[in-house]
């Protein structure tokens, strides 16, 4: 996935016709909050370097490589002498003149003119530095707090004005400032992990993704000696640098919503960019493409919000995908889950096996249908607990991997009975539960008993679902399920409620209480004078069905129930065919 993350960045930089070092500055003002900049101007001639004034001038997005902005934690000096103000005193201390404390470092890779400019630059703001301070504190006294200010230092030669951006020695420097923490742990003509190539610096520690660490001794190869740490991950610089760079596109441009959860979409280009198709190559170069398509989604399958899948689908097996999830508590990063390479050809059978469940339903499949009933295991829950169950199943979509039909009824069901016993709305929940087990079924990943069946007056409404109800036992539960729906309406109409409800036990129907169930059901409709025509073939076939079952079904009590509520869902569909229009049912 790294070297996917890391081609991402570099076809970035090339977008952007950035540099490596682009990738370590960032735009002061991105949220708009930082309008303003105090600068504090001095002369320079030959080297040497006097303090001018300090003014106040606009942000200008395209100067952002020029501000030479990285940000830096904490009350210590900053990668270069530009910092957002706190407070002024504190700031101008605490990130402006301490910075000049890099000429003390041993090892400080600037030749003796840079030396001496550094140093006059330093006396200057020293020796000027109350003057300095009083314009600063002036300056932010013209602005409301909630304005923010930068601070930062400005220089003007003959007629030009520079930033510290426009000077290779600063550049030079944040370059050495941000490579220090890893150079140590690091090792000299090693080969980067990232790239396959001799490099003549490799780092030890690269923590783009903090899920990585190798805090405990345990974690490290080579003796658990923490100096060796390279030989785990070793990265060099240029691919560091890509890796944060790439980080940050999927960051800001590849993260969708997933029901709750976030996952980021890393394409991988498993022959190189060129021979990928330019329209899908597109989608991931350009951010506008890319907002566009978010915007204008025809047909989504994966989610209801940003899915992209649908344009992806199109493209050939050159690139293969990868779904990170990605949780993410304060610093801290933990993985919930990883797919990878998933291949455009397998999202085209995830479509086709949705477009197939849409014309049998009528409705629009999507993930959402699974995640109704793979959510909370309470329905007074606040917060999902299925999380877990849901990721494994669509890790199981997206690889093809077989699903245990059983467990997922077990969910199905739990959710039903819940609406069920609240009488509210248990129909839309089977339908929920009948469209996923279809969807699965479509893609080849539940397995599904079938028998051969003889034709039947309702045959023909079988055949439209498939393999889903070819077996006696399964007709003969859908069928009673659609005749104890007609007598509860029937009970509803006439009653205004429903009180042969409690012979369902809750859905949790044994074999024993189903072949019970029939005989109930036709005596109460006998009693309320509605055992017509229509109802007693239903009766028949369900017997009929019931009877070819036999004894000992060696069925689940979630199963026998799941095929029973089919029925429930499906007495509409039924009753159109043992009925006349208009016929009363």
């Amino acid at each position: 996935m790294l070297d996917a993350v890391k081609d991402i960045g570099e076809m970035s930089i090339n977008a952007g016709r950035k540099s490596l070092l682009d990738v370590l500055i960032e735009d002061p003002n991105q949220n708009g909050s930082y309008k303003n900049i105090i600068a504090i101007n001095f002369t320079v001639d030959s080297g040497d370097v006097k303090y001018k004034d300090v003014t106040i001038e606009e942000t200008d997005s395209q100067k952002i490589s020029r501000y030479l902005y990285s940000s830096a934690g904490g009350n210590g000096p900053g990668y270069m002498p530009a910092a957002k103000i706190t407070e002024p005193d504190k700031t101008f201390n605490g990130k402006i003149l301490s910075w000049f404390k890099i000429l003390t470092k041993k090892g400080l890779n600037i030749d003796e003119d840079e030396r001496r400019f550094l140093e006059n630059l330093n006396s200057a703001i020293h020796e000027n530095k109350d003057e300095i301070l009083g314009e600063i504190v002036k300056f932010r006294g013209e602005f409301p707090k909630k304005d923010g200010l930068l601070l930062m230092l400005k220089f003007v030669e003959g007629s030009t004005y520079k930033y510290i951006g426009d000077i290779p020695l600063f550049r030079k420097l944040l370059i050495d400032t941000d490579n220090e923490k890893y150079n140590k742990l690091s090792a000299n003509d090693k080969v980067c992990s990232i790239c396959g190539e001799k490099k003549d610096l490799v780092f030890g520690k690269v923590d783009t993704y903090a899920f990585y660490t190798i805090d405990k001794t345990g974690y490290i190869v080579g003796g658990f000696d923490e100096k060796k740490s390279w030989r785990n991950f070793p990265v060099c610089p240029d691919c560091r640098l890509k890796l944060e760079e790439g980080k940050k596109y999927i960051e800001n441009n590849l993260t969708f919503k997933f029901y709750g959860l976030k996952y980021q979409l890393i394409p991988k280009f498993l022959i190189g960019e060129r021979f990928v198709k330019e329209e899908i190559l597109d989608i991931f170069k350009e951010t506008s493409k890319l907002v566009s398509l978010k915007e204008s989604t025809k047909k989504r399958v994966i989610t209801d919000e940003d899915d992209i899948m649908y344009f992806l689908k199109d493209a050939d097996d050159s690139i293969s995908l990868n779904y990170l999830f990605i949780e993410k508590q304060n610093s801290a990063e933990r993985i919930l889950l990883l797919i990878e390479d998933v291949f455009p050809s397998h999202i085209r059978e995830i479509f086709k096996a949705k477009d197939t469940v849409d014309d049998i339903f009528n409705e629009n499949f999507t993930f959402r249908n699974i995640r109704n009933f793979l959510s909370k295991s309470d329905m007074k829950k606040r917060d999902s607990d299925l999380d877990g169950y849901f990721l494994d199943l669509t890790d199981r979509i997206f690889r093809g991997r077989k699903i245990d039909i059983n467990l997922i009824l077990k969910f199905i069901m739990k959710r039903v009975r819940d609406e069920f016993i609240q009488d509210k709305y248990y129909q839309s929940a089977i339908k929920d539960g009948m469209m996923a087990i279809k969807f699965l079924q479509n893609l080849g990943l539940v397995e599904m008993e079938v028998k051969a069946m003889e034709e039947r007056p309702l045959s023909d409404f079988f055949k439209k679902y498939d393999e889903n109800f070819e077996t006696p036992i399964k007709r003969g539960l859908v069928l009673l399920g659609a005749l104890t729906e007609l007598l509860l309406r029937k009970q509803y109409k006439d009653r205004g409620a429903k009180p042969f409800m409690k012979n369902l036990k809750s859905l949790k129907m044994d074999e024993n209480d189903i072949r019970g169930l029939l005989p109930k059901v036709q005596n109460k409709l006998e009693e309320y004078d509605s055992f017509d025509k229509g109802k007693r073939l239903l009766a028949k076939e369900v017997s009929n069905y019931l009877l070819l079952a036999g004894n000992n079904w060696h069925m689940p009590v979630d199963e026998i129930n799941f095929y029973f509520a089919c029925g429930l869902n499906l007495a509409d569909e039924i009753a159109s065919i043992i009925y006349s229009k208009g016929e009363e049912q």
